[in-house]
Order: C-alpha cells, then structure tokens, then sequence
C-alpha cells in the first residue's frame, strides 16, 4: 500500500557530458532514468516512504529498464501500465560551464507518458494512499491530461493531499501562452505547489516574492513554495511567509534538484499526516493548513538538504540521497555551523 502517488512521465535523460556544449556541438552523453514525477518518486522512496507510480511506460528495452528502476527501489508499480504502442520520451540536457542545466530538446511523437488513460487509474490506490503527486507533463495531450483531471478528482473524494509542481518545459507545449494558461488554470487544484524563481516571473511577470503570495491567493493554495537555487527556499501560507536559507554544495549538475526538495517536503508533511494515533485524517489539507511557519521551516530544511545533496552528482534518479545519506549529510552541516 502506497502513502504517496506519483503520476506522469517517467523518461530517459541524455546528458551532456561537456560543460557548455550546446546540443549541436555535444558529442558525448550519459544516459539516466529522469521524469520529474518518476524524481520524486524514487526520491521517497529513497526516504523509506511506500510509493506508487502511476503513468504508462513504453514495451521498448528503455520503457523495460525504466520500470525496473523503479522496482529497483522498491516502487510499487501496480498503477504503471507498459504500452507496447507507444515509445519511450528522450530529454537532452546540456549543462553550463558551471554545472546548471539545460533541457534543450525532448522527443514528442507516440511517447508512452501521453497515452495513459483514466480507465488507468484504480481508484484503490487512491483510498489507500494519503498524497498525490503530479507535475504539468501530463497536462499538455489527451487522453493524458483527463487522466491527470480524474487522479485529481479520485484524491479530492478520499481527501488526499494535492501535491503539484508546474515544472514549466515551454518546448513541450504548443506555445507559450497555453503553457501559462494551463497551469494557471489548474493550480487551483493543488494543496501543495513548488515553482522556481522562473516560473514565478512566468506565471506573474514579477521575480518579487511578494507575486508568490498574491499568486497563493488567488488560487487558494495552501502551501506555496518558491524555490531559489543555492539560496534555499520561500514558501507563503495563510499564516505568513517565510525564507529558509539552503546549504553550500560543490555542484556537480542541478538535474532532479528541486524533484528530490518535492519529496523531502512530502515526506516530511507525511509525517504530521501520520502523528494521528494510527488513525487516517479527515482531510490532509486541514492538517496542513494547521501548522506553524516553523514547523513548515523546519520541513522545507530537510528538503533543502535533499536538492543540494541532488546537486552533488550527475543525474536525476541516480544522484537522489537515501535517508542515510542525508542524515550524515545534515550532521555535517550541524556541525559546521556549530564550529
């Protein structure tokens, strides 16, 4: 039984071996499972979270290794459906000179992530889980897309925790406008949403923090979270707003960072949702809704500690810490701060 539902695009990131080679002059790639939902998927169960994975995966060798990535760390993969119609979505990811990323092209025909469909979805997982998590991928084609609407619905009816993260790729839209008008659209859906300093200005057309809580507003989310790269975090809620200082890493490559935050600040919501004697909650959002700035802070630390740990290593699912590595990883920031 799963506490946590992922839904999405799990796919195959090509990346780029040169630092600050363009995708027209990169020669060399490593190849890594990635998907955003798929992240933070792994990134849980990384954390000893019991996770499922919803999505379709292709009948191809990388649509068969990419579901093994998942069972390799213990994923339950019941609501992953292989369509042998359907290829595996590639990403390119070229890097800076400084180790930022850079998706510069995905593969868009036939990809099997677009093709899962709402008969899919088994509305037993929903009533056993406590958090569904999604991003924007699944938004943009049908039958994908309605498929993402009724998982949404399922969770409302068992009052599950709404987790999104926009995750904006404008090449995989139509335009730019439908991107932007989608998401706005649907953030009205979530309890929970993480955006970049990007994707605010995107969203808002302001880098200011204070468009992140006028955003919260009018869409009556519970808990908006800005991510800012080695800066930390800010989040707003009804009860104020907050910033939380993120850690000094040497940076390797920045891919899958703010998928690993996404599960870090589940796991650690989870755990608030599970403090009920045994018993499940009436509602998650209420549960949210009613704790502290600090306690928020203290959660959003944890997943602070997890992207910059990400960062640390190349890839997405690879570089994802286990529980202990973050342990020894949040001793070690301890005790330097202490010294």
């Amino acid at each position: 039984m799963a506490d946590v539902l992922c839904l999405g695009e799990i796919l195959v990131d090509w990346v780029c071996t040169t630092p600050g080679a363009e995708l027209d002059r990169a020669q060399m790639f490593t190849k890594a499972p990635g998907g955003a939902p798929a992240n933070t998927a792994v990134g849980l169960a990384r954390q000893g979270i019991p996770t499922g994975f919803i999505g379709r995966v292709s009948g191809d060798e990388f649509g068969r290794w990419l579901k093994g990535v998942l069972e390799q760390d213990g994923i339950d993969v019941s609501g992953t459906v292989t369509d042998n119609d359907a290829q595996t979505r590639m990403a390119y990811v070229v890097t800076t000179q400084t180790g930022d990323r850079k998706l510069a092209d995905f593969s868009k025909i036939a990809c099997a992530d677009a093709r899962l469909q709402p008969g899919d979805l088994n509305p037993k997982q929903f009533a056993d889980a406590s958090v569904l998590h999604f991003g924007s991928i699944s938004l943009i084609q049908s039958p994908a897309a309605e498929a993402t609407q009724k998982a949404v619905e399922l969770a409302r009816a068992n009052k599950l925790l709404i987790s999104y993260d926009p995750n904006v790729r404008i090449g995989l839209w139509p335009t730019p406008k439908h991107c932007k008008d989608k998401i706005l659209e649907t953030l009205k859906w979530s309890d929970l949403c993480k955006i970049n300093e990007d994707e605010l200005e995107f969203l808002t057309g302001s880098r200011d923090l204070a468009a992140a809580d006028k955003l919260r507003k009018e869409h009556n989310i519970a808990l908006l979270i800005i991510t800012l790269d080695s800066r930390g975090a800010h989040f707003t809620t009804a009860k104020g707003s907050k910033s939380v200082p993120g850690f000094s890493v040497k940076l390797v490559e920045a891919t899958g960072a703010g998928d690993g935050f996404n599960s870090g600040v589940i796991s650690g919501l989870l755990a608030h949702f599970k403090s009920t004697n045994g018993q499940k909650p009436v509602d998650r959002r209420k549960i949210l809704e009613s704790l502290e700035l600090n306690e928020i802070a203290d959660i959003v630390r944890k997943a602070n500690a997890i992207g910059a740990l990400t960062c640390t290593r190349p890839g997405a699912i690879p570089a994802l810490p286990t529980a202990e590595e973050l342990e020894k990883f949040s001793k070690e920031m301890a005790a330097q701060a202490s010294s």
